[in-house]
């Protein structure tokens, strides 16, 4: 968002010059990655597509390890690196190299001549290089698109300053990232030990007071199942008074968000949901992801279940919470996963999901298994937010702090 003058939105107090427009291959040295045959196994980093998968803002690591070859041109520290053809291009993912090293024929570094490294970086990863690349068959980048691509850019002193604010910036989505990565593994840690495997009768660990053995119990003696919405044409949906629980809201959340649900119209011949009630999805892709399960924990009238899902309904009385995650645990999971049929795309029908059988404690200890896992969920859901935010954040930012 520049103003005539080439100036962004926002700068930094101090910095009045106008930016200038230069060409990128007038501020950097352009490298291409050798074919690993050239090199022998050894301690220097060799950076392939595939590595941009395992690091975030600096490339410090490889999978594979090549030996010193004074034939190759090494990739210095600081330069900028991005894959150069394929589907790859398409992700926009820009490393910057920690330490110098190799890199793969499918690679392209930027080494800074001109530039700043961290203002280099930004531009790069808010431009997308993916749209000067040659996508005629298959999307390639080569020195000819990156030569003459032009780059307004400030003096260096403002450059460093951009740089380092975005690189805090960086480091603390990076720290509420690495936040929710550890909750979720913490969570699934404890959906594994607080919860009996198959044929136990107690977990591996509890809280003070439980000594009692977990009651064996099959589905289809505790509640009835329920179909989803039947009947309706493209025409019923995206209006109307009533609600619908979506697909993915079952998938995505043992407990389901009461807010994602979309318009269809009212019918009274269809099932209503109601507190309490478990959604399971019946078909996917994978047999790991047939019955996924959901709790509804809302009691407005009128919403209804998506056709690609069933409901179950308790008789007994079951601490909702405890049911949320005892039905994504590890033993319940397993026997889904065994009951799924198909080929390419895989199903469970609600009749046998009745025969899953369940490990029950009692109400009392239900209830506390419940909230620690509620709680853990609250937590992931804050840092999710929080990240979102700043996710936010940085987009604004980029957007004002750039022409």
């Amino acid at each position: 968002m520049g103003s005539k003058n080439n100036e962004p939105s926002i700068r930094f107090i101090g910095f009045n010059d106008n930016w200038e427009q230069r060409k990128l291959g007038e501020v950097v040295t352009i490298k291409s990655g050798m074919s690993p045959s050239a090199f022998e196994l050894g301690d220097e980093l060799y950076v392939k597509v595939d590595d941009l998968n395992y690091s975030f803002r600096e490339q410090n690591d490889t999978q594979m390890k090549v030996t010193e070859n004074l034939r190759c041109s090494k990739v210095k520290k600081g330069s900028i690196v991005f894959p150069k053809r394929g589907a790859a291009i398409m992700t926009n993912k820009v490393r910057i190299m920690g330490i110098s090293g190799y890199m793969d024929t499918n690679m392209m570094a930027l080494e800074p001549v001109e530039i700043c490294t961290e203002f280099l970086y930004l531009f790069i990863s808010k431009t997308g290089l993916y749209k000067i690349a040659d996508t005629s068959t298959i999307p390639q980048i080569n020195n000819k698109h990156i030569e003459p691509y032009e780059i307004i850019m400030p003096n260096v002193d403002e450059q460093m300053q951009i740089g380092t604010f975005f690189c805090n910036l960086d480091n603390l989505i990076s720290l509420h990232q690495r936040k929710c990565d550890n909750l979720e593994i913490f969570k699934k840690t404890l959906l594994y030990k607080l919860f009996p495997k198959n044929k136990e009768t107690k977990p591996l660990y509890r809280f003070n007071g439980f000594l009692d053995d977990w009651e064996q119990r099959k589905l289809g003696d505790m509640g009835d199942t329920f179909t989803g919405l039947s009947g309706k044409t493209k025409e019923d949906f995206g209006k109307g008074e009533a609600e619908f629980i979506t697909y993915l809201n079952v998938f995505n959340n043992p407990i389901s968000n009461i807010k994602l649900t979309e318009r269809v119209e009212l019918d009274k011949k269809q099932n209503e949901v109601r507190y309490g009630d478990i959604f399971f999805t019946t078909s996917s892709e994978t047999p790991g992801e047939v019955g996924m399960s959901s709790v509804w924990l809302d009691n407005r009238e009128n919403v209804y279940l998506n056709s690609f899902c069933f409901g179950y309904r308790l008789k007994d009385k079951v601490d909702p919470f405890y049911m949320a995650y005892s039905l994504r645990s590890n033993p319940i999971r397993n026997q889904f996963i065994l009951l799924a049929q198909g080929i390419s795309r895989y199903n469970i029908s609600k009749t046998k999901a009745m025969d899953i059988e369940i490990m029950l404690p009692k109400l009392d200890e239900q209830i506390k298994l419940g909230n620690i896992f509620k709680e853990i969920d609250n937590l992931i859901t804050l840092h999710k937010r929080k990240l979102e935010n700043l996710d936010n954040l940085k987009k604004y930012f980029l957007n004002n702090m750039f022409i």
